[in-house]
Order: C-alpha cells, then sequence, then structure tokens
C-alpha cells in the first residue's frame, strides 16, 4: 500500500490533494470532528473530538498530583497561570474570583447542585454547606479521588467527562440526590471544550437535566469577540497588561509556559453571547439567558475578557424592564434610579477597563454604586466593549431565542487536527521510506472546528466574491478605509451604478409604494368615518384570500403615519411623513404622480430605481401596472400572475430579476461558499438546492463549483421547474420533487446524505419556517452546511405588487401561521427571527452578508450559512 493509499484508508482522512508546487495537502474527515448526540444517551465522538479531550485529561490529571498552586483545601490554584508570564496568579485575586462565582450560584438558591469539571474543588468548599446535595465530575483521577475522600455530607465526586451527564456513574451519583438537579454547573470549564458542537451536546443535555425553574450555570467564559484585544494587550509593549497577570488555566502544549502571542494559535474554546444563545435556544424547553459582567476589583484577563451566563430553565414570567440609555442617566444618578426598584435596565455603558475615558466606570465600581438596591452588572450581547445594569437581578434575563445570532467563536479542534493529521501524513511516508512533501497543508471542512480568525476570512472571501460578481456587471465599489483588505475589494470600474445609490433607490421604491397604498385607503377613508380593517377590506371589494394583504397595508400605513387608530382600534385618516412631496395636503389623496399618466413624476423614478438596484426594464413596467391596477388585483379581476408573465412565458418571466444587484452579490458569495466546502471535503460534494425554480441559484452554485465533481439534487416543489431545468443543465444534476412543507426524509430525500442544503428565497413560502428548517437539517451529514438567501426587511413595492402571488388557495393556512410571522401578516423574517428559527432547528449561524454598514444591505437580501449540530 502507497502513502497516499494508507492515507486515504485512515479514518481520519477524507481526501488527499498534490498541488502544483508539489505539495500535499490532506483534509480531515468531518465524521472525526463530528459530535453525534441523541437526547437521553450520551454523545457519539469523532475520533479527534476524544483525542482532544484525552489530551486535557492527561494534562490536568498531571497537573493536580504536581500539586503545584495548592494554598489551602478551598484554594488549590493548580494549573492556573498568569498568560503573559506563566507564573501562578494571586492567591487573593482567585480567592475573589471564587467568591465571587460561589455568589452568582446560590443568588439563585439551589439546593442540588451538579457541577461538571469541578477541578481542585473551590467551588465545592463554598457551596455544599449551603445545599443539600452536591454531585461533582471531573476527568482528573487525581482530583476525584480525594474530593470524593474527604466525605463530605451530600457530596459525591465521580470521574466523568461533562459530555457523560447520561453515562452510568453520573446517573447513579445523580439518583442519590433524590430529585433533579436545581443546577447544572460549568464554571472555567468550557475552554476546555473541543468545538461548540460539543459544547451544545454538553449544554443539551444539562439542560435536559436540570428541574424546572433551575439554572445551568456556564461561568468564566472566555469571549471570542475579545480574543483579538486579549492579545494585543499581552503584544504591546506601550500597553502592558495591568499588574503584569492574566489568566488561563494550563492547556495542552503548554505546560505552564506562556502561549504563543497569536490569536488563531490559542488552544482553548471561546464564543460569544450569540453562539450561547444559539445553542440554548436548540433546547425543546424556555430558557432564558442572563449574561453577568465580571465585578473583580483587580484588573486582570478574569475581569476584562470573561463572563458569566445563566441559562434559566423553565422561568417563571417576569415583567419587561424600563430601559433607559446611559447616556441620559449617567454615574450620579444611577443610584437613586436603581433604589427605585425596578424592573429597569441601563444600557450603552463603557467598559472602562477597555474603552478608557472620562467618568467611563468599571464593573467593579458599578458594582459599588448598586450595593444593596439588588442590581447586578451585565454584559452588553452585542459589544463586549460595553456594560448594562439590570435592577432587580431577574430583570437580567432575556429570551435565548432573542440573543441567538451570527456568532464567531473559536474552536481550538481545527488547529488541533491539523496538526495531528501532519503527524499521521509524515509517519506513513517515514513507513514507506520516502521523502516527507516539503509542502504539507493539513485542513478541516469549513463550518466545522474553525477558529475566530478563519472564520472572519470565510466571511471577508465569500464578501469579495460577490463584489467581484458586482464589479463585472458593471456596478462600482463605494471607497473602502485605508484599512480594509486589497484584492478584488479594490476594484474600481465604471459602470451604470455605484453601491453608494443603492439606498436612495430603496428609499424611492417604499414612497412609490407608500403613495400608492395611501390612494386607495383614502379612497376608503375619506368621509372621515373610522372603519375597522374588516370594513376597509369589505368596501376595497377583496377577494376573501387576499384580505391578509390589506391588513397588513394598514399597519404599515399606520407605523408610517399615514393613518391613525383609534382606541377602538379603528382606522382613520393620517398625516404624511416630513419631506414627503405630499406634505400640507391630505395625504390619504396622495396619487401616483403619473404613474398612471405616463409622463415625468413616480414613473421615471420607479425606472430610475429599478435601473439602479440592476432590475431589467419588464421589471419596472410590471411595478408599474401592478400599481396602477390595484383595485382589481384585490379583487382578482386581474391576476397578478398575468402581469408579472404577460407573455405566458414563466420561466422568463422569472429569471427577470435574477440578476439584480443583491442576488448577483449574494449568488457569487454562495458560489464561494460552496467551492470552499467542495475543496474541503471528500468528492463529490453532495449538494441538495430546494425551492430551485427558475434556476439562478443553481447556476451561480455550479459556477463557483467550476469543474468540481458534485452530486447535484436540484429540486422544487414543481415539475414544471424540474424539467426545464432538466433541460437546462443537462446530465451533471440530478432531478426531483420536493416540498419544504412536508417531512423532507418522508418524501424521499435520503437523511444525513447532503455536504450542503441550499434555499434560496424559498423559507418566506413555508408555512412554519421553524419545522423546514427542521427537515432540513436532517439532511445533513457531519459537519454539513445550510445556505439561504432570504430577504429580512418588508419592502413596501413588493408588498403592494407580488405580495399578490402569495395570497393561499381556498382553505390553506397563510404563511407562516406557526412561526414567528403568526399574527403579524409579514411573509418575511426579520434577521433576528431568521437566526432564532435557525437556532431552534439545531442549525448554527456562522456567515451573514451583506454587513451591517454595507450599502448592499439597504436591499436586506441577506445569505446565511449554518452549520449543523
Amino acid at each position: 500500500m502507497t502513502p497516499y493509499e494508507s492515507l486515504l484508508a485512515h479514518p481520519w482522512i477524507a481526501r488527499v490533494d498534490h498541488t502544483e508546487d508539489g505539495g500535499l495537502v490532506v483534509t480531515a474527515d468531518p465524521a472525526a470532528l463530528a459530535v453525534r448526540h441523541e437526547s437521553g444517551q450520551p454523545p457519539v465522538l469523532g475520533d479527534l473530538v476524544a483525542e482532544h479531550l484525552e489530551h486535557w485529561g492527561e494534562v490536568y490529571d498531571w497537573t493536580y498530583r504536581s500539586a503545584q498552586g495548592g494554598h489551602r483545601p478551598d484554594l488549590d490554584l493548580s494549573g492556573w497561570r498568569a498568560t503573559d508570564t506563566g507564573e501562578p496568579l494571586p492567591a487573593e485575586h482567585m480567592a475573589e474570583w471564587a467568591d465571587r462565582t460561589a455568589e452568582l450560584v446560590l443568588r439563585h438558591r439551589p439546593s442540588r447542585v451538579l457541577e461538571l469539571g469541578c477541578g481542585t474543588g473551590m467551588l465545592l468548599h463554598r457551596l455544599h454547606p449551603h445545599l443539600k446535595g452536591y454531585v461533582g465530575t471531573d476527568i482528573a483521577d487525581h482530583v476525584v479521588s480525594r474530593l470524593d475522600g474527604l466525605g463530605l455530607p451530600g457530596v459525591t465526586v465521580v470521574r466523568a467527562a461533562a459530555h457523560e451527564i447520561n453515562g452510568a456513574a453520573v446517573r447513579e451519583a445523580l439518583a442519590g440526590l433524590g430529585e433533579r438537579p436545581d443546577c447544572v454547573l460549568l464554571n472555567s470549564v468550557t475552554q476546555c471544550f473541543p468545538s461548540v458542537e460539543y459544547l451544545a451536546a454538553v449544554l443539551g443535555d444539562a439542560i435536559d437535566a436540570v428541574a424546572p425553574g433551575g439554572t445551568v450555570i456556564v461561568g468564566d467564559v472566555r469571549h471570542s469577540g475579545l480574543l483579538d484585544e486579549h492579545y494585543r494587550r499581552l503584544d504591546s509593549p506601550a500597553e502592558p497588561v495591568p499588574g503584569g497577570r492574566a489568566a488561563r488555566r494550563t492547556g495542552p502544549q503548554q505546560d505552564g509556559r506562556a502561549a504563543q502571542r497569536s490569536p488563531a494559535a490559542d488552544t482553548e474554546l471561546l464564543f460569544d453571547p450569540a453562539t450561547l444563545a444559539a445553542l440554548a435556544a436548540c433546547s425543546t424547553r424556555r430558557v432564558t439567558v442572563s449574561l453577568f459582567a465580571k465585578t473583580l476589583t483587580a484588573d486582570t484577563e478574569l475581569t476584562r475578557y470573561r463572563f458569566d451566563a445563566v441559562l434559566h430553565v423553565d422561568p417563571p414570567v417576569s415583567p419587561d424592564a424600563v430601559v433607559h440609555a446611559w447616556d441620559s442617566v449617567g454615574a450620579d444618578a444611577l443610584a437613586g434610579l436603581a433604589r427605585q426598584g425596578g424592573p429597569i435596565r441601563v444600557v450603552g455603558i463603557p467598559n472602562g477597563l477597555l474603552r478608557p475615558a472620562a467618568g467611563a466606570p468599571t464593573a467593579a465600581s458599578l458594582r459599588a454604586v448598586l450595593e444593596g438596591t439588588g442590581g447586578v452588572v451585565l454584559l452588553d450581547p452585542d459589544d463586549p466593549m460595553r456594560l448594562q445594569v439590570a435592577v432587580p437581578a431577574t430583570a437580567a434575563a432575556t429570551p435565548a431565542d432573542a440573543l441567538a445570532g451570527v456568532g464567531r467563536p473559536h474552536e481550538p479542534l481545527g488547529a488541533f487536527a491539523r496538526t495531528r493529521l501532519a503527524e499521521v501524513t509524515r509517519r506513513e511516508f517515514r513507513r514507506a521510506g520516502l521523502p516527507i512533501p516539503g509542502k504539507l497543508t493539513a485542513q478541516v471542512p469549513t463550518g466545522a472546528g474553525r477558529d475566530a480568525a478563519a472564520l472572519a476570512l470565510d466571511t471577508v472571501d465569500a464578501d469579495d466574491a460577490g463584489h467581484l460578481a458586482l464589479a463585472r456587471t458593471g456596478v462600482t465599489a463605494s471607497a473602502r478605509t485605508p484599512s480594509a483588505p486589497t484584492g478584488v475589494r479594490a476594484f474600481a470600474r465604471s459602470g451604470v451604478t455605484t453601491l453608494a445609490d443603492i439606498p436612495d433607490a430603496i428609499r424611492r421604491f417604499d414612497e412609490i409604494a407608500l403613495r400608492a397604498l395611501a390612494s386607495l385607503v383614502g379612497g376608503v377613508l375619506a368621509s372621515g368615518d373610522a372603519l375597522t380593517a374588516d370594513e376597509i377590506v369589505a368596501a376595497l371589494g377583496a377577494a376573501p384570500r387576499h384580505g391578509w394583504i390589506v391588513r397588513r397595508w394598514l399597519e404599515v400605513l399606520r407605523a408610517e403615519g399615514l393613518v391613525r387608530v383609534d382606541s377602538g382600534g379603528r382606522f382613520l385618516g393620517g398625516e404624511a411623513p416630513a419631506g414627503d412631496d405630499n406634505a400640507g395636503r391630505d395625504p390619504v389623496r396622495a396619487t401616483l404622480g403619473s404613474v398612471e399618466g405616463g409622463g415625468e413624476g413616480d414613473s421615471a423614478v420607479l425606472d430610475r430605481a429599478c435601473a439602479t438596484l440592476g432590475y431589467p426594464p419588464e421589471m419596472a413596467v410590471f411595478f408599474r401596472t401592478a400599481l396602477a391596477h390595484l383595485p382589481e388585483l384585490l379583487r382578482d379581476e386581474i391576476m397578478a400572475q398575468s402581469l408579472l408573465f404577460p407573455d405566458g412565458d414563466l420561466l422568463t418571466s422569472l429569471s427577470k430579476d435574477q440578476k439584480n444587484v443583491s442576488n448577483t452579490y449574494l449568488n457569487a458569495a454562495m458560489g464561494h461558499v460552496l467551492a470552499r466546502a467542495a475543496a474541503t471535503r471528500a468528492t463529490p460534494l453532495r449538494v441538495v438546492e430546494l425551492g430551485a425554480g427558475a434556476g439562478g441559484s443553481t447556476d451561480a452554485a455550479l459556477e463557483g463549483l467550476g469543474d468540481t465533481d458534485v452530486d447535484y439534487l436540484f429540486t422544487d416543489v414543481s415539475r414544471f421547474f424540474t424539467i426545464t431545468a432538466e433541460e437546462r443543465f443537462g446530465d451533471r444534476l440530478r432531478y426531483g420533487l420536493l416540498d419544504i412543507n412536508a417531512d423532507l426524509v418522508a418524501q424521499g430525500a435520503v437523511r444525513g446524505g447532503a455536504d450542503v442544503v441550499i434555499a434560496a428565497n424559498v423559507l418566506h413560502c413555508a408555512r412554519h419556517g421553524g419545522r423546514s428548517l427542521r427537515w432540513m437539517r436532517e439532511l445533513l451529514a457531519p459537519g454539513g452546511l445550510v445556505v439561504v438567501t432570504e430577504a429580512i426587511r418588508e419592502h413596501y413595492l413588493v408588498l403592494a405588487t407580488m405580495q399578490f402571488l402569495l395570497s393561499p388557495r381556498e382553505g390553506e393556512p397563510e404563511l407562516g401561521a406557526g412561526d414567528r410571522r403568526g399574527g403579524t401578516g409579514r411573509v418575511f423574517f426579520t434577521g433576528r427571527e431568521l437566526t432564532a428559527e435557525l437556532a431552534e432547528a439545531g442549525l448554527r449561524p456562522i456567515l451573514e452578508l451583506p454587513g451591517a454598514d454595507s450599502p448592499l444591505a439597504a436591499p436586506a437580501q441577506h445569505l446565511f450559512v449554518a452549520a449543523g449540530l
């Protein structure tokens, strides 16, 4: 057997590729990095995940046996070292750290605690006098024997890893408590985890294990959003770490020495609140999250770069807090406001340790101000350099799904796997007596075990691919800052539009649509009588299936101030927006200008806006005609399909807007994501596209994949599209019928048979978006990705025209009736709602484009890439 054959036979390795310069690229098998988890059973770990945990076990067993750092039974600091010096941390600082953590746990009045990774027992000694029962676990034999041998009443310590909550040893120990634990504690242990997928398995079992009303406390979390800041301060001679101390527990290959001064080389797991919340939202139980800042008095890494999270499981409902901005409160008034009792939240507080400024408080100083008020100091979930205050502590909790988002964790598993793959490769070449390739690269699949730098680069590269596609169409980019990456971002080419023109074009679309809707509704409200929504629907003669559209129009007009609502919920005429051309005259009498007349005015503005956004002239004609015939569309006297497809050529008509600016950018970014996935997985890459329709996204995906070997299943609910796609793409693809509104596996899709599932502009057609996403999740193989493109804002021009295409048939439920859109009349999810639906479906969002500061954000068409958990 040649070295290449033996490498491919190795269970860790999925593919081996030669490079043009004689090098070798070895790619990890996603299964070796995976954590397969079923509720009620210990998860099954991939080989490299298990190896990573074994390394930690060996390190800690040696560390605890060496007893370096022991002070007293409740303050054994073995393994704690300063990052910058490698020296032990000050005992008084660590004592405060342990005391504050015990205070956090006891604040929730637990009686039965399960601590995963109890270490030397610093928290055990502080907690057990206040508890009826305590079960601790650790992977180091030495501390397990020592702690269990103390004979403390009600205390049991067993050898088990964090993922073995459902293992026999832990189950037997928990049975001795008599009841389910009301607190599961993971303090300063998650940094030892190999990956977010492993964390998800542990967290899921912890949430399942805890009693209703209990807590899962994830303490001493290293914040991935502050990873670069941490290393910048370590490496800046002008800004030494205050006190010369930055704590970390000894990790693999460190042995107490200072770690490599590189964020990408950090060997611990870091994550952010968005990632943690996404994992918590996966649970079938109701979970809220409180994010606590570290309020230690000393200025160290423990204070600056870590936070504590409390997950409240099936908590009682609490009243909403009144939110105050720090700029309007300030330090002087905070104490008085806090003593009023609340519930209140004060937000936007700059952390003086991270954002030095005159008057900027620290978490410790805020804690002092809040003494005796019941208030707590929180971490801002979106900006780790800001703090918040909540009074009382119960006002700190936020639903997990409201915090879930596109996180950027730092996972050590990828770097560990690359090291081990390189070792295996060299071993096989040595065994064969052959020279080891001079250029040897080991890589892991996209989406699996990625460090923060790699995730950031993935986003930049996909964004660049989208901008390059726009450049080819003649769209110029806006100016980049000097620090922005070079390459395709630096292109400058004359074209039909610039990105800076896009937000204004979107505003024009909204204004034109609002004038049309105000004019139509104004005809009904002209008498001045207050009417209910049902009365307005009837007065307009709307077909029953279009009644939901009228109700949504009324809500939009109310939000925009174009109609008013009285105390009985009835509608009256309103006011025109400031600066609107119709201000100063009756807004409900506002007209479409010359949209109907064909001269200057809205008609010309509509044409220019469509051209700016990359729509062909036919789309402007459709919008113009639909707006001019809203009454007939409402009454089903004219069908929207006949306006959109005037020549009866459905495929050509649907293709009209596929080359607009947003779709060009997003499809190219999606194609790049698929190309990277193909380059890091065994061939052929297995792709399932749902709701593929006219094939616009398919075309972009295939362009991105190039001549890569691919097993691509093109599906739609209609045979018309699969037949026309087969004529277009030929035998490179497979074709089938799949409906996102039904169980995909039951329809014949292969469970676990896809590396990538694509859902481009189709999820809004789901009757229940979350359920459809769960069916997509079932198709993913280990390490698989779901790629979604969706609008995350309701565009008024679409609402006034194309929305008629989405009215349900007689007897069918409205779209989104069972998900977060239910009761709103909205077709599209907001960005927060979509990431929450992804999270609840067991999908972790890892990439979102475009960025919030990009002009391409104005059309609100977004690309989401999520990894399966």
